[in-house]
Order: C-alpha cells, then structure tokens, then sequence
C-alpha cells in the first residue's frame, strides 16, 4: 500500500458500493451501515464530527444519555469492522485499485492506492485488429470503452469508464434514438426538510448507477426539455403527515396518468443519516439499475435504445458468463460499433485512462 492523493468522490464511492455487495459484508447489515455512514460523512466534509457518541446514535440507535466512555459498543464494532474489511481485501477485493480502511485510534476513514504491479511489455500493435470479446465490467458505461472502432488506444483496465459529463453528451447526441438513455426528475412537493434531503439523497444514489443520462431536481411539476422525451421518466417526493408520518416515493413516466410505482418510507425508518442511506441506497437499486424499474418498464413498452438494450446484456454476460449471454452481448455490441460521422468520437488514452479526447 502506497500514500496517494484523495481519490475522487465518484471512485471512492463505487469502491464502497463493491464492499458492501460483497459475500461478507451482506451477512451484516450493522457493518454495512456503519461503513456507509463513515465514508458519507467524510465525502461532506464533517469527518470531524466522526466520533463514538454520533455512530452510537445515527448508526446504532442509543438514546442522546449514551456514554462512549463506559460503552464500548462502537469501539466493538470498529474492531469487526476492520477486520471484514482486511478480510475483503484479502479476497474479493484483492484486486481493488483504492482500498478504504478505518485505522485504530479513529473512526475517519483512508484511502489508500494499491501498489502497482510491474507493467508487461506491449506487443507491437498488428495490422489485423483482433475481434472484440466482452468482458466482465465495473461498470454499464465501459460497453462504450470497449468498441474497437471507438478505441484507438489499449485500455490499461476493463473498469475504465467515462466521466459523467462525457456520457450525457454521448447519449444525447444526434445518436439519441440508437445511444439515448433515460433521463429522470426529481420533484419535491412540499417544503419539509425531511424530503428535500431525501431526495437529494436518492438523486446521489441514482446518479451512481451510471444508467441515467441526466438526473434533476426541480421544486416542482412544471416540464422540462430532453433530447428523448420516451425515456423521460420523474420521481416525485412527498412528505405526508396523517395517517402516519413518512415518505412518499412515486416513479411516473411522463405523458402516463399512471404512476408506475409508489413506495411509502414511514418516518420511523429515516431516524438517522445511517437509516437514510440505506433506504436511498436500496430503493435507487430497485428504480435505477439495468435490472430496475425503469429500464424493465422500457423494454417492456419497446422504448429501449440500443445502448440501454447493450448495457443490460452485457451486464448478463458479466452475470452469467455463459455462452449465451456471451453471443447476445457480442450481437448487440455490433450494432454500436458502426460511426456515421454525425456523432462525437471519443478516444480514450491508456496513459491518462480518465481523459477524454473529442474527436
């Protein structure tokens, strides 16, 4: 492990969603919460308010009269906590580029760059451009870095991926019917601070699925323009009183009377920042994923483009890796891959992986 700049709040974020998808950290949804809880805290700056007493009230539920002194319940944890997070690194995660650790003596997390491996050698490029084959991906987005007639360099990584602001441009483009994506609005109707944090909350959570090309919050109904109004999509937040305090979540596709889903959060299930988290975390899995509402009701309604239709393959054949998924993946990448020149060109470099060119 090596001393290295903070990695970016988009890195340390998906390195944090690997760990808590991992076999270990799914048997305990204390440490899950915990571990999520330190990191959001640091992400907003206020790693300073990271001590025994708030984890033992946001995380774990103890009364305001908690004593860290004489409890050592967070320091209990802290100690488990580490040591799943040792044991992921030791396995599933052993290949992880940034790892996150909890040092002894304080509850603010590191971040820490593994140690390069030694490169091997590139071969000399040849004149046959060899054919593509999918691999497993971190990220929908990487169907996009692996074209061979949008690649122009070697990729040092399979999880290499675009920028936000790239990818929206990319799938808004003259392309939009073949390259679109949905594009989501988050409105809240009412001024209570409880959903409006909430809904900022949920939009974070969407926006890391990376399979959105636009996610906005808007204080009200009033329309707004897209390039593909047929994956317009809104979430609305509402906060209601009676019968009983909560959330009311309600996923609406734009021009459908129908709302296609409504999902009530009562009151007592936010307490916390740690609650709150969890429930934005889980419910953007269930609306914003390949696998998620959204993208199931496009496909069902035949509003699916072409790249929404890749992304969802490919990640089956990351699923799956059989040879199935492996020719249906494949098929779909064929049908990307042709440039007509009205579109942007994106060209990736393998010595600055993160850098766009526009071409």
């Amino acid at each position: 492990m090596m001393p290295a700049e903070r990695p970016c709040d988009e890195s340390i974020r998906s390195a944090l969603g690997r760990i808590l998808d991992s076999k270990g950290f799914q048997r305990s949804e204390r440490l899950r919460a915990f571990l999520t809880y330190v990191v959001e805290k640091e992400i907003v700056g206020e790693a300073g308010q990271l001590k025994g007493y708030s984890i033992a009230v946001d995380v774990f539920g103890r009364s305001p009269a908690f004593d860290a002194d004489s409890d050592p319940l967070v320091r209990v944890h802290a100690g488990k906590l580490r040591k799943l997070l040792k044991g992921f690194y030791e396995a599933e995660g052993a290949g992880e580029k940034w790892q996150i650790s909890i040092p002894k003596g304080t509850y603010v997390p590191e971040y820490r760059l593994r140690e390069a491996v030694a490169e091997v050698p590139v071969r000399p490029a040849t004149a046959a451009r060899p054919a593509w084959q999918p691999t497993p991906f971190s990220s929908p987005w990487a169907v996009l870095t692996v074209l061979p007639l949008l690649l122009f360099t070697p990729l040092p990584s399979p999880k290499v991926t675009l920028d936000f602001a790239a990818e929206a441009k990319l799938a808004n483009g003259p392309m939009a019917a073949v390259r679109g994506l949905p594009s989501v609005r988050f409105i809240v109707d009412t001024d209570h601070g409880n959903a409006e944090h909430f809904a900022a909350v949920l939009r974070a959570a969407a926006l890391r699925h990376k399979t959105l090309t636009s996610a906005d919050m808007t204080g009200s109904s009033g329309a707004t323009g897209s390039l593909n109004p047929a994956l317009v999509f809104s979430v609305t937040i509402d906060w209601h009183d009676t019968p009983e305090p909560g959330i009311r979540i309600t996923l609406s596709h734009n021009g459908e009377a129908v709302p296609l889903r409504q999902d009530f959060i009562g009151a007592q299930q936010l307490a916390s920042e740690a609650d709150i988290l969890y429930k934005t975390t889980s419910l953007a899995a269930q609306l914003f994923a390949l696998d998620g509402e959204i993208y199931t009701h496009a496909a069902t309604e035949g509003l699916q483009s072409t790249l929404m239709r890749c992304m969802v393959t490919t990640a089956r054949y990351k699923k799956l890796l059989t040879r199935e998924s492996f020719q249906e993946a494949w098929t779909c990448q064929q049908e990307l891959a042709p440039l007509k020149g009205d579109e942007p060109l994106f060209i990736l470099s393998a010595n600055r992986p993160h850098q766009l060119f526009g071409h």
